[in-house]
């Protein structure tokens, strides 16, 4: 039986990262895996597996570490999908210089923090209005101060979106309704659960690169800001923000990191259209129980018996 092999653009992006003949290699993989989507190796978890790419073989390619999904749970019985790639040795010598690093265009920074701000002062609006549990599990701003003070503690710039948000809402409380975010009701992380998470996950990255054969691997760039996980106190899943390109990403309990295309400010004005016209809301809706916002219907039937679908 052959499968389908899909190849997300950000995987496409980050083969050109990596060499102008991994593109090539990771398509010559990719029909091997529609053949024998068992190919690789399982990677201790049900649907996940690692293959390895002999750099030699291709021409302006490092060897390479691939992660891809298959089959049930995560995904149809007849589909792979690439998930990670990474160099598990020196890259090819390009010969070419290194372009200087894009400096921020205050205005558009400006307009991106205007739409966060924005699209926040609407979402609380309607919880207070509407989901007053989750309204009074916000915790309030940070300062100024307390901003850069996170800057120093992670060593990098808060782009301008995150700064935003946080000046207007610096986290959750360790309760239920602190879960708000769309689809699966992401909290949002209190700045010190933001440095703590953030040092935990470049440390697995710096102790995955001493061991042999993983130099180059990439668990947790530099540039990624965590901001939510899947509540408070439980960071084992979350999304952070790219400070280099702006889009947010998604990690999990393995070593899986997705990148996504979507900006601080499209996820926050999205979940704002749907919370305030429910009706065209399409996908997870907005509901509540006992004054909390969940996005649903709830899976669990506890919670499924007690969802009340918000309709405006």
């Amino acid at each position: 039986m052959t499968v389908m092999v899909d190849l997300p653009d950000h995987i496409r992006a980050r083969c050109g990262e990596l060499g102008d003949g991994v593109l090539y290699a990771i398509k010559t993989l990719a029909r091997q895996l529609a053949e024998d989507p068992r190919l690789g190796e399982r990677a201790g978890r049900l649907g996940l597996y690692v293959a390895t790419i002999d750099g030699d073989a291709f021409d302006a390619c490092p060897p390479l570490i691939v992660r891809y999904a298959y089959g049930p749970p995560l995904l149809d019985a007849d589909r792979v999908e690439i998930r990670g790639i990474e160099a598990s040795g020196p890259l090819p010598d390009t010969s070419e210089p290194a372009a200087p690093p894009a400096q921020p265009d205050p205005r558009i920074e400006q307009i991106a923090a205007r739409q966060v701000s924005e699209a926040w002062r609407r979402i609380v609006s309607w919880l207070e209005q509407h989901a007053p549990a989750t309204h009074g599990a916000l915790l309030p701003g940070a300062s100024t101060d307390e901003i850069v003070a996170l800057e120093q503690a992670l060593g990098l710039r808060i782009p301008a979106e995150l700064r935003a948000l946080w000046l207007l809402c610096a986290g959750g409380k360790d309760t239920a309704g602190a879960a708000l975010m769309p689809d699966t009701g992401w909290a949002l992380m209190p700045l010190d659960t933001v440095v703590s998470v953030y040092r935990r996950h470049r440390e697995h990255q710096r102790d995955l690169q001493a061991q042999q054969g993983f130099e180059e691997a990439t668990v947790w760039k530099p540039s990624w800001i965590p901001f939510c996980s899947w509540s408070v106190t439980d960071t084992s899943y979350g999304l952070f923000l790219d400070a280099e390109t702006g889009m947010i990403g998604h990690w999990d309990d393995t070593s899986v990191r997705t990148l996504g295309d979507q900006t601080l400010s499209m996820l926050l004005e999205e979940m704002a259209d749907k919370l305030e016209h429910p009706q065209l809301a399409t996908g997870y809706l907005p509901g509540l129980i006992g004054g909390r916002l969940v996005w649903g219907p709830p899976l669990a039937a506890d919670e499924a018996a007690m969802w009340q679908q918000f309709t405006g």
